[in-house]
């Protein structure tokens, strides 16, 4: 790329925040869900998610300072990830309806269609006059949102990229369609990602907003605050199986060395959905792809997974991964694996139970979705 993109303002919304410090400070206190989930802060009906993209969207904004930092007309670009948009306004809406179900603009005239969400932030954010995209790769989405916008940053199309991911489809209907996967644990049992008594995730609403822009500046800009920059990124796809990956991980391998660079990492914020069947494979490729990590023993990295504590929120996860490991490069602190109580074991990377204080200097971010699509992102501090 010619342009490396960097991070200066982020947003999220989840069930244990409506913030991302309000998140944070919420991780840190060991705080986790109990149940399926909500979003935190907002008001419910069936067109919530338009209120969840613009929370997470405008708290970026705010803190990249956009709105004071006035780019050239076009070149603030939008890209979206979800795996579902706004379903519930499809659901709650009779086939006969023309009307705008949800109260918001956009949703009706666009068909109810995923764009609609694209629509709604653009019209509550009137700065965002560049190209616009909405990428679906199932639990994939809002991580492979963030390696589009970065691309068209390198390669010239926007001069900043906000980059946006939500979903609220914490539905009856999704609800028993993974309870028939056999994903979702017994009641009262948590999620615990790479324990040994994992048991399934926890379903939760979120949105998470991050904004991308040019590392250069002209001369008579007062530059923003960087929280981190984007190093390396790969995205992919396994064939497997429509719900199922391949058991070696030959793919999320392939991905992570691409990406991990034969260079030292500090922490690994993994997709670790507390499943039987990812949490193992996940953990046997990281552990493996780590065993040449400079530093040896001593520079083992953790293994960190948040969706113990805010739950599996689909396309929205890697986005907020990435959220997080940019709070955890500017703070110097990595929260506990909550739930985890008797982690899978591993060699070459550490499993925190507990909190631990360290800087953070490079990270890395994975996802994974049904139907095979992943991608690894690399953050580097500024």
């Amino acid at each position: 790329m010619s342009s490396v993109p960097v991070i200066t303002g982020l947003g999220l919304i989840t069930p244990l925040g409506a913030g991302a410090d309000a998140t944070w400070s919420a991780l840190m206190a060991e705080r986790f869900i109990l149940d399926h989930a909500r979003a935190a802060g907002l008001p419910a009906g069936p067109g919530r998610i338009f209120d969840l993209a613009s929370a997470a969207a405008r708290e970026a904004v705010a803190q990249a300072r956009w709105k004071e930092r006035l780019a050239a007309a076009g070149g603030t670009a939008l890209v979206v990830g979800t795996s579902k948009g706004p379903v519930e306004t499809w659901l709650a809406a009779l086939p006969s309806t023309s009307d705008n179900p949800a109260g918001h603009p956009g949703s009706a005239a666009a068909g109810y269609g995923l764009a609609s969400l694209a629509q709604a932030v653009r019209h509550a954010l009137p700065l965002l006059d560049g190209p616009n995209l909405t990428l679906s790769a199932a639990c994939a989405s809002g991580l492979h949102a963030l390696i589009r916008g970065a691309m068209m940053i390198g390669r010239g199309e926007a001069d900043r990229v906000l980059v946006l991911a939500a979903e609220a489809s914490v539905h009856p209907l999704f609800l028993a369609s993974f309870r028939r996967l056999g994903v979702l644990p017994r009641e009262g049992h948590g999620c615990r990602p790479y324990d040994r008594t994992r048991d399934g995730f926890l379903m939760s609403e979120a949105a998470a907003a991050i904004c991308l822009e040019r590392n250069e500046q002209p001369a008579d800009a007062k530059p923003p605050q960087v929280l981190a920059r984007v190093d390396r990124f790969a995205f992919g796809a396994d064939a497997t199986h429509l719900t199922g990956g391949d058991p070696a991980g030959e793919t999320l391998r392939h991905l992570l060395r691409k990406v991990m660079d034969a260079r030292p990492v500090d922490l690994i914020h993994g997709h670790g959905t507390g499943t039987s069947v990812n949490d193992p494979v996940e953990l046997a490729a990281l552990d493996d792809e780590c065993s040449t990590c400079p530093g040896g023993r001593a520079a083992s990295p953790l293994v960190y997974s948040h969706k113990a504590a805010l739950g599996h929120s689909l396309g929205v996860a890697g986005l907020v991964s990435v959220a997080l490991n940019c709070l955890m490069h500017r703070r110097g602190a990595v929260p506990p694996n909550v739930q985890t109580r008797d982690p899978l074991p591993a060699r070459h990377v550490r499993i925190a139970t507990e909190a631990v204080t360290m800087p953070v200097r490079r990270s890395l971010a994975a996802a994974a979705g049904f139907g095979g699509p992943m991608a690894v992102v690399s953050l580097v501090s500024p």
